[in-house]
């Protein structure tokens, strides 16, 4: 049956929805086992390993989230999510206190807020539907990458066959249901039609008959090639097993995409790409980015979390810092004006309380003013969150060059040479920022430099008292994570005392609990800080720094940047984030091509070259898929 009209909603339908729905549960074969999971028609569901059990995993990781009872009267087939006192506690900590959750269909959301502040528990608490979410829409939180397996990249992007094969034998039910006698009096009539709307627009977007050329579109703009959209998964690391699943999030188009730092695993112009993709997203999107420049490029909205409370704000990051500090400026004028009414209130009271009868009616006026002011609720003074800021102590100096590549060739076992006949030098006065497509060798070149991997050809010559302190992508394999951060440096660096150690950590913002908890417990953010505060402790000449930005927040990241600036030694730095090496890089190493070449421009211009180099690519494409498509037609066309 078609959908030749739809009706207004009708009022009051939630216990015949509920009954339609309960009837396409059992036709789906699924159960619900929590009032708060999913929905069986959650595309979620049918995607994800969560399934009706995530609120019971959340609850077992010691997550919990409590909301007003309110809240679950949405209508179903809305678009939009609103939910009402929202609490959620870890571990008996709790990191959002008895606030909204709001989000709009159409609008790009930055969740902002401080390392260990709870951004990436609140996001599991949505992907677990563990506050009410209506059933209309379903969702991808990206939390891990895809599973190794036999399945090519491209197969595993396009495997959503399991999920159009159930959307369709929803649309079967619910078209019988509306061919039904009497179906148009049901209570529910309307919230069907809803249904099968949405069921039919997401069949629209899953066309097998387009799907393939989608897939390798997405899977091309992340960085694969045709050759190595054909391999299989289980042939890639983890990090290109990362870009799959982001690929397989943005194929599949959800109603709402949770995105939780969804650039750490790019490079430079798969982050240009995706930046230009998601500023396109027409449903609701919610990233964690630490990325001022990719926030600004595709977030309509801003929600910060502080103080245990989510505020919203219109507008980009730049738009935020601005409305944010003009809030708070007004805050702290009414806050001033509140004190000093208050003082003199104190102080007429205390002077003249006691005086002639007049003057006491007079305080007692006052007094009864200054009552009301505190049950009205006094304005409060502006606190920002402390952030970290360190410094990497002064080395000392040493003759140049410090490091040098001397005529170096490498490349892989049984792979193809990644550099050949390369020359280059490092001082303790450089500044320099690799950049380049994936794949051409800027981590195998700090690899090389700190003597992790050796030239096939020439060599790499440090100096005799050189001291070189890395930071990689996979940090995490320098800290034992049984262990606390104060034992763990301790343990590291016994001629120092616990005391000193401890004052030490909180230099780089590991202090209080934070020093005491197992590093297992701690975010990603915190424990990047722990490895920081390592290398500080280290005095290196050197920094070697592999994508250091990726778990750290946006006043984190500032600080890094005026350490590095105030350095004495030199740094080496392969990153994504644009605005880091704009603060830091004085030099720019194009890695491509088998060598290595000094780019001339500032990371702005190179930006502007890789998105006028990417539209270029994408205008090819579609004029060889036009081509394509006009021979095929052409070849219909002819008579035998």
């Amino acid at each position: 049956m078609g959908l030749k009209s739809r009706r207004p909603p009708k009022k009051g339908t939630a216990a015949a929805a509920a009954a339609t729905k309960k009837k396409l549960e059992e036709d789906t074969k699924t159960e619900a086992t929590s009032e708060a999971s999913a929905s069986t028609l959650s595309l979620e569901n049918l995607r994800m390993d969560d399934g009706p059990s995530a609120v019971e995993k959340l609850s077992a990781d010691g997550i919990i989230a409590t909301y007003s009872s309110t809240s679950k009267e949405m209508h179903r087939n809305t678009k939009d999510i609103n939910v009402q006192n929202v609490t959620v506690q870890f571990m008996g900590k709790i990191l959002l206190d008895d606030s909204e959750i709001v989000l709009n269909h159409g609008n790009r959301y930055g969740f902002l807020g401080m390392n260990g502040s709870g951004k990436s528990t609140i996001m599991r608490v949505l992907g677990a539907r563990a506050v009410p979410i209506p059933d209309g829409i379903d969702m991808f939180h990206l939390t891990h990458e895809i599973e190794a397996s036999d399945l090519t990249a491209l197969d595993a992007v396009m495997s959503v066959d399991e999920e159009r094969a159930k959307l369709e034998r929803e649309a079967d039910l619910l078209n019988n249901i509306m061919t039904e006698d009497g179906a148009e009096a049901r209570d529910d009539y309307d919230d069907i039609v809803d249904r099968l709307q949405q069921v039919y627009e997401r069949l629209e977007e899953m066309d097998a008959s387009t799907a393939e050329v989608r897939a390798c579109s997405i899977l091309s703009g992340l960085g694969f090639t045709k050759a190595t959209m054909k391999k299989k998964t289980r042939e890639f690391s983890g990090g290109w097993r990362m870009r799959i699943a982001l690929a397989r999030a943005l194929f599949l188009s959800p109603e709402l995409l949770l995105l939780d730092e969804p650039t750490n695993h790019l490079d430079m112009e798969a982050v240009v790409w995706l930046e230009d993709y998601l500023s396109a997203w027409k449903k609701i999107l919610f990233l964690v980015s630490h990325s001022q420049d990719f926030l600004n490029n595709v977030c309509t909205h801003i929600v910060h979390l502080s103080d245990k409370k989510l505020k919203y704000y219109t507008g980009n990051y730049d738009s935020f810092v601005q409305t944010r500090a003009e809030l708070e400026e007004e805050q702290m004028k009414r806050y001033h004006w509140e004190q000093d009414q208050i003082k003199q209130m104190k102080e007429y009271i205390a002077k003249f309380g006691h005086g002639s009868a007049k003057l006491a009616r007079q305080a007692q006026s006052k007094e009864k003013t200054l009552a009301k002011m505190v049950r009205g609720g006094l304005t409060d003074k502006v606190v920002r969150e402390a952030s970290f800021n360190f410094r990497f102590p002064d080395p000392g100096s040493l003759p140049p060059p410090v490091l040098q590549l001397v005529n170096i060739t490498f490349g892989y076992p049984g792979c193809e040479v990644l550099y050949r006949n390369v020359d280059y030098g490092v001082d303790l006065d450089s500044r320099v920022a690799l950049v380049g497509p994936n794949g051409a060798g800027k981590s195998t070149l700090l690899k090389l430099m700190c003597g992790l991997l050796v030239p096939t050809v020439g060599d790499v010559r440090p100096h005799s008292h050189l001291r070189i302190s890395t930071f990689t992508q996979h940090f995490v394999d320098v800290l034992d994570l049984t262990k606390t951060p104060l034992d763990f440096m301790c343990d590291t660096y016994k001629e120092s005392s616990r005391e000193e150690l401890r004052k030490f950590l909180g230099r780089y913002g590991v202090s209080g609990e934070v020093q005491t908890q197992v590093m297992a417990n701690l975010s990603d953010g915190q424990r990047t800080r722990v490895v920081f505060a390592k290398m500080a402790k280290d005095a290196p000449h050197l920094l070697l720094l592999d994508e250091p930005t990726n778990h750290l927040d946006m006043e984190s990241i500032d600080s890094l940047a005026d350490a590095i600036n105030h350095f004495a030694g030199g740094v080496v730095l392969v990153s994504h984030d644009m605005r880091l090496i704009s603060q830091v890089a004085k030099e720019i190493w194009m890695c491509d091509n088998k060598t290595i070449s000094r780019y001339e421009g500032d990371i702005s211009d190179f930006k502007m070259i890789l998105r006028k180099q990417m539209h270029l690519k994408g205008e090819q494409k579609k004029i060889s898929m036009a081509d394509k498509s006009t021979r095929a037609s052409n070849a219909g066309g002819v008579d035998n």
